[in-house]
């Protein structure tokens, strides 16, 4: 069994009032063998989700996590640290709601242990710190500087494909490699499993989900969904090889890792102007990412 590293980083802090009431609504649910999930919630009025997330971001630096992604939609959001210590790394999940309502949630791979008691007092902890006043909003504004988890990246359309690829191919590497040795010797072995690959995958959701980039590039395709009117365009991420920079031909886009832009509603009149092969600069943020790529969403072209 692969135990999850050390106790949970924060367990010596000072559990609030709240904390009560959290560790009585603490659920630990599923098979052990599988991997758990943990969850642990409380509810503080008057407390924006924007502050509930950014004093997170400060008490998950201070516990030695590797801040993420951080996707805010409206009054409500989600943002996840990681404990990459462990292999694959765990990662908690917060999400915060319009109604006060913060809660924390850690789903172990497979094999991946912890006692339920140190990470109860770890989440209530952490839940127990959270200031809905004017000190919170500082200690969340503080924090984004140090993340700079609200900031615009600014890359090319193809450097981003090759370095996420490239993550991605890294990060699922171990889990690939199940069995090829013995497949090698005896012509058969273990296989991954759809759930071993879910379970590698989930720190890359983590790692991207809620970045915000600023994408340079050319057009691959644009299409736009009958239904629903989503306007969506696919970044032509074709390698450049050799010391003249030879470019693939745009026929191989698919072999590499997508990089797929949903534009803004109150983008249709730039979207009207775009064809294949066109160039353009934009701006969105991360929502989904799977092993073959990303898209981005509420995009708008870029000053």
């Amino acid at each position: 069994m692969r135990k999850v590293i050390g106790t949970l980083f924060l367990l010596t802090a000072t559990v609030c009032a709240n904390a009560g009431t959290c560790e009585e609504g603490f659920q630990t649910i599923g098979d052990a063998r599988n991997g758990l999930l943990f969850v642990a919630q409380v509810q503080l009025p008057g407390l924006r989700a924007e502050s509930a997330l950014g004093q997170l971001q400060q008490l998950a630096l201070d516990g030695g996590y590797e801040v993420g992604g951080e996707l805010i939609r409206g009054n409500a959001g989600e943002l996840s640290f990681l404990q990459t210590s462990n292999h694959p790394a765990v990662v908690v999940r917060a999400t915060a709601g319009s109604d006060g309502q913060i809660s924390l949630s850690m789903k172990l791979a497979a094999g991946q242990t912890v006692k339920e008691e140190a990470v109860r007092t770890e989440f209530c902890s952490i839940l127990g710190k959270l200031n809905p006043g004017r000190e919170g909003e500082a200690i969340a504004s503080a924090a984004r500087a140090k993340t700079r988890t609200d900031q615009f990246i600014d890359v090319k359309a193809e450097t981003l494909s090759a370095d996420v690829g490239r993550d991605v191919k890294n990060t699922l590497a171990p889990v690939a490699s199940i069995g090829r040795f013995s497949k090698f010797l005896i012509g058969t072995g273990p296989s991954a499993t759809s759930k071993d690959y879910e379970d590698a995958f989930a720190p890359m959701r983590a790692k991207y989900v809620g970045k915000k980039y600023r994408i340079d590039g050319q057009i691959y395709t644009v299409s736009q969904n009958r239904i629903t009117g989503e306007m969506e365009l696919a970044y032509l991420v074709t390698k450049t090889r050799g010391l003249l920079g030879i470019r693939q031909e745009s026929s191989y886009n698919d072999l590499n890792f997508a990089v797929t832009c949903v534009l803004a509603a109150d983008q249709a009149k730039l979207f009207a102007t775009l064809n294949d092969g066109n160039w353009i600069k934009l701006m969105g943020t991360v929502t989904a990412i799977q092993p073959g790529g990303m898209k981005l969403a509420d995009c708008r072209q870029a000053t």
